[in-house]
């Protein structure tokens, strides 16, 4: 085994015992320097959830290269009158930061739309729930405001999620990946684009769909590369038992997002996938670890994507309680340091409170 990460240390983020942080939605390294940790935190309840009508997006700030987080600095992104959830956050080059994330809605049966597709029930102190749309919000000073009113991000299909970070291309152009359903088919992962910095969306491009329903292809998350091309890593659910199932698959776009490479299924085992790109060329994988020894972990391609060194994995968490964890996502610090951070949640569905936890490597 070749050590090409190391680890420096481990440091919390974030915590209040008042409050279910989780998920988490991403880290951004500013152009000034300072790191933000984006997630989704509702209140506190006896039996934790991922949907709940408190939710809201929310960021915490470091100004020292996340040596230390200040509970302070915490800020909400966006709150509505239903649930936020899985919030992410990307700086365009102009310094505008876009935030992108979905809602729930939760009530009584009379309220449940009849065609929801996605739906849920028994959640957060209510009996039903159902999705609402994905949806982007601006700010145009730091991430210290936000804009009051989100735009929705309209798809030719209904009920959109989405997950990981807007990508915006060298010619300004946004991609928002995006996951859902027609009623009847499996789940598929999708992109859309903006020509007016997320004001307007449009020219869908499916990434990965399965037409025997066997696959589903959800939470996708985007990479750009020098040469152009662009790399969409996906966590796929089995809808039977099998071999296909938890494993990462990856597929590509040579003409910046509107065709793709037939998704293939990659040797991570893992979900959600987080990508980035170092500055030694090499490509970065993040993702949780669901299963005994449950954590977080990372591991290189040295070949642009082709290959993925699972051999040489980094294990960056290891004590997780249960499957309720990760998500994790990265930047690399001007000094080379890589920051991953994550969120902790309970044991089997019960959790007092959860918090965000992140971890320092380096390159070797």
């Amino acid at each position: 085994m070749k050590e090409y990460l190391v680890k420096i240390s481990d440091i919390d983020v974030y915590r209040d015992d008042r409050t279910y942080s989780a998920p988490l939605g991403s880290v951004e390294l500013l152009q000034n320097g300072d790191l933000l940790v984006v997630f989704r935190e509702a209140v506190r309840r006896k039996r934790w959830t991922h949907i709940d009508r408190t939710s809201k997006a929310v960021l915490v700030r470091s100004s020292d290269g996340g040596r230390t987080w200040d509970p302070k600095s915490r800020m909400v992104v966006y709150e509505d009158e239903c649930g936020i959830q899985d919030p992410a956050v990307r700086q365009l080059r102009d310094g505008t930061l876009i935030a992108n994330f979905f809602k729930w809605r939760v009530g009584s049966e009379e309220m449940l739309p009849e065609d929801a597709v996605w739906r849920a029930y028994s959640f957060g102190g209510e009996r039903y729930a159902w999705t609402d749309g994905t949806y982007v919000v601006r700010s145009f000073d730091g991430g210290y405001t936000w804009e009051k009113e989100a735009t929705e991000v309209e798809s030719p299909i209904d009920e959109t999620v989405t997950s990981d970070p807007i990508v915006e291309l060298p010619s300004g152009e946004l991609l928002i990946p995006l996951y859902a359903r027609n009623r009847g088919e499996s789940e598929r992962s999708f992109v859309m684009r903006s020509s007016d910095k997320g004001k307007t969306w449009d020219g869908m491009s499916t990434v990965g769909f399965d037409p025997f329903g066997n696959l589903d292809f959800d939470e996708p998350s985007l990479l750009y590369l020098p040469s152009g091309s662009l790399i969409c890593m996906m966590r796929v659910h089995a809808r039977f038992e099998s071999e296909y199932g938890n494993y990462l698959y990856q597929s590509e776009s040579k003409d910046l997002g509107r065709t793709w490479t037939t998704p293939r299924k990659t040797n991570i085992w893992g979900h959600p996938p987080h990508l980035l790109l170092l500055k030694s060329g090499r490509l970065l994988c993040a993702y949780g670890y669901r299963r005994i020894p449950y954590g977080v972990r990372v591991c290189l391609s040295h070949d642009g994507g082709k290959n993925w060194d699972v051999q040489n994995e980094l294990v960056l968490y290891a004590e997780g309680a249960g499957i309720d964890l990760g998500y994790p996502s990265s930047a690399q610090l001007d000094d080379g340091t890589i920051f991953t951070a994550w969120y902790i949640g309970g044991i089997s569905g019960y959790s007092p409170s959860s918090y965000i936890k992140g971890a320092f490597y380096k390159e070797k």
